[in-house]
């Protein structure tokens, strides 16, 4: 019996899932409600769903716009800071270089956290561009930007 292909469009892009889950909660619990919410979303969303678009990017987008809502939502509700985690790419193996990172992009406004977080996930300029819905000089302007700003909180 094969799948519906809902079901398989979470399957494969689960990764993607997760990891704006991850960006988002701290705690495992907050990211199994929030990955709950997304595929509630995703699945509310599937009849409007157009097949020219790319899956990876509707899902993406889905994903992000379900966890800025949660967590507006879960920062009026209850007085927290959630501390933003990042996966850090396997090449980082000095902990000491990943929690300096990790210091760097939480400092750094929400917009360019997900655009480098999407940048260090592997993701291409122009990917970034159509996923965050700006244009490839944007994306490349703003890494610059976000680079340079890196280098003088660190200094």
């Amino acid at each position: 019996m094969t799948n519906h292909p809902f079901i398989e469009l979470v399957e494969q892009h689960s990764a993607l899932i997760d990891r704006v889950c991850r960006s988002f909660c701290r705690s495992a619990e907050d990211r199994r409600d929030l990955r709950q919410d997304v595929v509630m979303n995703l699945w509310a969303g599937w009849k409007s769903y157009s097949p020219t678009a790319k899956p990876a990017t509707w899902v993406w987008r889905v994903a992000m716009n379900t966890a800025i809502s949660w967590f507006r939502h879960r920062r009026r509700q209850v007085e927290i800071v959630i501390d933003n985690e990042i996966d850090i790419p396997e090449g980082l193996a000095d902990k000491e270089l990943a929690e300096m990172l990790e210091s760097l992009m939480a400092r750094l406004p929400q917009q360019d956290q997900r655009l480098l977080k999407l940048y260090l996930d592997g993701w291409r300029q122009d990917e970034i561009a159509e996923l965050m819905g700006i244009s490839r000089t944007n994306v490349q302007t703003r890494m610059f930007r976000i680079k340079e700003k890196m280098k003088g909180m660190a200094q």
